[in-house]
């Protein structure tokens, strides 16, 4: 996730609640890294994800014993790096509301697809309105903040199609 809040990855298509770690086993970044991040680049992941040259993983508390100080202010800083992933999520939960509660039944696997597709339009549109200001005014910080305060702090429906994914018909 870079620092403006663009989606460059990202894997759909498991109908309910996936763990992230499973769902990331199935985007391209996860099969072919070097396709999306540049050499002597990386991701900053929590600790389900795994343990790559590319993948800035968290330190895990050894059994029994404890991290030192170091490790304890690596995880803190990575911790504030990660929290702009959840940025991206509420700014395309605040763009488009339709996301937070897909009001489709899911019967068939062509219901499943039209979710994906659906979820998917709202991520390619995210990127472009983020691509757009960033041309048209140098910047994406007002726009993002307005997207992030629409889209944090509100409950998701229950019927969650796909991750993390949110938003309302027409918008």
């Amino acid at each position: 996730m870079p620092h403006n809040l663009l989606v460059v990855d990202y894997g759909l298509g498991h109908p309910g609640s996936v763990h992230d770690a499973w769902a990331f086993q199935g985007t391209r970044i996860a099969s072919r890294p070097g396709d999306l991040i540049p050499e002597d680049h990386w991701t900053w992941v929590d600790s389900a994800y795994p343990t790559e040259e590319w993948c800035a993983v968290p330190f895990k508390k050894p059994k029994g014993g404890r991290l030192s100080r170091d490790q304890n202010l690596y995880n803190k800083y990575l911790s504030k790096v990660r929290v702009r992933v959840e940025h991206a999520f509420a700014a395309l939960k605040g763009r488009f509301q339709s996301l937070r509660e897909l009001r489709l039944k899911i019967r068939n696997e062509r219901d499943v697809k039209v979710a994906v597709y659906w979820v998917m339009c709202c991520i390619i549109l995210h990127n472009m309105v983020i691509c757009f200001e960033e041309e048209m005014v140098g910047s994406v910080e007002p726009s993002s903040r307005w997207a992030m305060e629409e889209g944090s702090g509100q409950q998701d429906g229950d019927m969650v199609v796909v991750g993390e994914a949110v938003g309302t018909p027409g918008q």
